[in-house]
């Protein structure tokens, strides 16, 4: 750790340029020879089954082709990415206003939309469950099998007799919403069938992975028959995990059917209609406390609203339990994590995977606790804060890598947290809220058996070092890191490092780019692929340099004899190599270690590491308007150690700001299933005039794990700030804000209910 050169530099991007000039080929910007265009054709009703499909009208536009649907399917109409419960063609039931129905393939956009647009369906409708009250308590005509998605759980302790051990017993319940995920590209993808049987995808996603498998299961064919490459893909968060598994197989069949390659990309407001969100929950928090802080007893009930198919509520649900009580010591504990079926969009993976809605409810819940008990709340937080040594709520023991508390006590200093006394008397009240956090790395036990992950390292002739990986760049600075991580490895320069666009065909099937899993996954990868290379260079380097290959460092582009001090540059000993026929390719895997756990109980090791947080908030209430102004966030991370510092602050301000929306301004709405928050106009995202100042504050307590002790980022980045910034307003106001987002409507309705 003490002899790294490029490990811990911030680097510029790779990628930077062409995308800020505006160079990069999105896939708005591709076309290929004989390219058709696909529109969708969904439900307008959010529950029923459909009787006809007319099409008279549709036929009649110039320009149209086909129409496919599920009765154009080759093998399986499934698409379900973990339970099979969703078609993907609607096969006469529709679930939800957007479920597909099937595809209009014109020959071009314009005509693909306005046909797309005349097709008529007949339906029986159905009387729908809009909310998860609704859902929970029917008890017939369920709207699959039964109307619960999933369910997890935690039993730790005896909870009975830590309630009758404490002192207080303290209730809350909280809310959090929906949030759109609103990337800058829409879906996008373009299918290709070849004579032999195979199709090809190009699209803007970020599991290919999953691409390839469920297009192959919707034709019948072997993987291998199925190549999945991910195009520059403008914003994902989530969004471009499952979803364009849909998108990708729908336009496939279509490309099957007609014989030539079909392009869909979605208007903004199909997408918002048709695609996942991140979950509402509801939640009640029960925690039994001593006069002093200590945490004694909590029984936490968790409910999430999954939409019309599960997606990825099963980890959502499984995340969201594992995380309920935050980041604390608590001998007792009961945790039920339901994720109920409604009539409403699917809700599915969103930057932090549930952890972002469970640690708006420990975190409110603690503030809660600390003015019932008259106590500051970093106080109450340091007491029952995780330490090396100590148990997580799943009874998981930490022994290294824990900066939970080392995250408090900079932020509180940075944010002058013991001497904040500002001027209340105006029409401005001013707050400051804090929320910390831990978040399990990767997939977790309940994902352990696809949390592997793999790389193909290939040095040319001339010393470029090309790097294919299973994981992807969305615009998180992923090239950047891969180039940073490899140029480490191998001793070399970054500019050797040519890191390749992510094909199925590349690597190994190395899982979804999900879950802060990118550095940790395929920096480990990288090390192993360079641990076989290593051997190889130095054999080498000995051979043309005539010495003992104990001797050999290669380090900074250099190959040096140490024993006499001979240098020649890697690239000479490249050409060498190539010369010589001596193998220069290799490839990398990595699995995450086995987890101890039981998913009755939910107790064990639930994550091999985890990453540790805390923001705080410092806001500004307008009594009048009822407005909320965050003004800074000061936010410290454990990352265990930082690849690109750079690159930490930029995802630590994109997650604020994320985080900062969901609280505040973003506010989605449904009519009976009708989005009428479609656009910016409407749904309002945070802008630059919006945005906090972010104070970075980065924690190293390295990861024995992790590729020179990282940890992940990207989803920590986002999880504490809502809370920060609701306990942070209850603060200025006198007044327990449980409900997000903090609309002016909302906090001045709270305003007068005090007055």
């Amino acid at each position: 750790m003490d002899d790294l050169s490029i490990i811990g530099q911030s680097l510029s991007r790779p990628d930077a340029p062409e995308k800020t000039t505006g160079k990069t080929r999105f896939l708005t910007d591709i076309s290929v020879k004989n390219m058709v265009y696909g529109a969708p054709v969904y439900s307008s009703i959010p529950y029923g089954e459909f009787t006809q499909i007319d099409l008279l009208d549709a036929e009649k536009v110039n320009g149209f082709i086909d129409f496919v649907s599920a009765k154009d399917i080759p093998a399986e109409n499934q698409i379900g990415v973990i339970i099979q419960d969703q078609p993907l063609f609607a096969h006469k039931t529709v679930r939800y206003i957007g479920d597909s129905i099937g595809l209009v393939v014109a020959k071009t956009q314009e005509a693909a939309l306005e046909a797309a647009g005349l097709v008529k369906i007949n339906y029986l409708e159905k009387n729908p469950y809009l909310s998860i009250d609704e859902s929970r308590d029917a008890i017939e005509k369920f709207i699959h099998e039964t109307n619960l998605a999933c369910h997890h759980r935690v039993r730790k302790g005896d909870i009975d007799s830590g309630f009758d051990k404490a002192d207080q017993i303290i209730e809350a319940r909280f809310k959090t919403p929906y949030q759109e995920h609103y990337y800058l590209e829409p879906q996008a993808c373009i299918a290709f069938s070849d004579e032999d049987g195979s199709i090809k995808i190009l699209g803007s996603l970020q599991c290919p992975f999953y691409v390839q498998k469920a297009v192959a299961n919707v034709f019948g064919l072997s993987y291998d028959k199925v190549l999945v490459e991910q195009a520059p893909t403008g914003g994902a968060f989530g969004g471009k995990e499952d979803i364009p598994s849909e998108v990708c197989a729908r336009a496939a069949v279509a490309a099957k059917k007609i014989g030539q390659p079909v392009k869909v990309v979605y208007n903004r407001r199909d997408d918002v209609q048709l695609t996942s969100k991140r979950h509402p929950f509801q939640m009640h928090y029960k925690v039994g406390v001593k006069n002093d802080g200590t945490l004694i007893a909590a029984k936490i009930l968790l409910e999430e609203n999954a939409g019309a198919y599960a997606t990825l509520s099963t980890v959502v649900s499984y995340r969201s339990a594992a995380h309920a009580m935050g980041p604390y010591v608590i001998p007792n504990i009961h945790v039920d994590s339901n994720s109920y079926y409604t009539n409403l969009p699917p809700a599915g993976a969103f930057r932090g995977f549930g952890s972002p809605q469970a640690a708006f409810g420990h975190e409110r819940m603690m503030d809660v606790i600390a003015d019932k008990l008259n106590m500051d709340p970093m106080e109450l937080r340091l007491k029952n804060i995780i330490k090396p040594g100590s148990q997580t709520q799943t009874a998981q023991i930490l022994n290294e890598s824990v900066g939970a508390e080392e995250t408090i006590r900079k932020a509180a200093k940075l944010a002058q947290w013991t001497s904040f006394d500002p001027d209340q008397s105006g029409r401005f009240k001013h707050g400051l809220g804090m929320s910390a956090i831990h978040y399990g790395n990767c997939l977790g036990a309940a994902g352990w058996h696809m949390d592997g992950s793999g790389v193909n390292i290939k040095i040319s002739a001339s010393g470029d070092v090309y790097v294919a990986y299973g994981l992807i760049e969305m615009g998180q600075g992923a090239e950047t890191t891969v180039t940073q991580m490899t140029a480490e490895a191998l001793g070399v320069l970054p500019d050797r490092i040519k890191v390749l666009p992510t094909d199925s065909a590349q690597v190994p099937d190395s899982g979804p780019a999900v879950a802060s899993r990118n550095v940790v996954m395929t920096g480990n990868a990288i090390r192993d692929a360079s641990q076989k290379l290593m051997p190889i260079l130095k054999k080498s380097a000995s051979q043309l340099m005539e010495c003992d290959e104990s001797n050999i460092t290669i380090k900074n582009d250099k190959v040096t004899d140490n024993q006499s001090g001979t240098e020649i540059g890697f690239h000479e000993l490249c050409d060498f190599m190539s010369k010589s026929n001596i193998p220069m390719e290799f490839t990398g895997w990595w699995h995450t270690p086995k987890l101890e756990y039981d998913a009755e109980t939910g107790i064990g090791e639930a994550y091999f590491s985890y990453s540790f947080a805390t923001h705080i908030a410092k806001v500004r209430v307008d009594t009048f308007t009822g407005q909320v102004f965050v003004d800074k966030i000061f936010a410290a991370h454990d990352v265990g150690k930082a690849i690109n510092p750079a690159g930490i602050e930029g995802q630590v301000e994109g997650g604020v700001v994320q985080g900062i929306g969901w609280a505040t301004t973003e506010d989605f709405k449904m009519d009976h299933g009708v989005v009428t928050t479609p656009n910016l106009s409407t749904y309002l995202l945070p802008t630059a005039l919006d945005s906090a100042e972010v104070e970075t504050i980065i924690v190293e307590k390295p990861e024995p794990e992790g590729p020179w002790g990282a940890k992940g980022i990207g989803e920590p980045s986002i999880i504490p700030t809502a809370g920060a910034i609701a306990n942070a307003v209850s603060s200025a106001l006198g007044i327990q804000m449980n409900e997000i987002p903090l609309t002016p409507e909302k906090v001045l309705t709270h305003l007068n209910k005090t007055e």
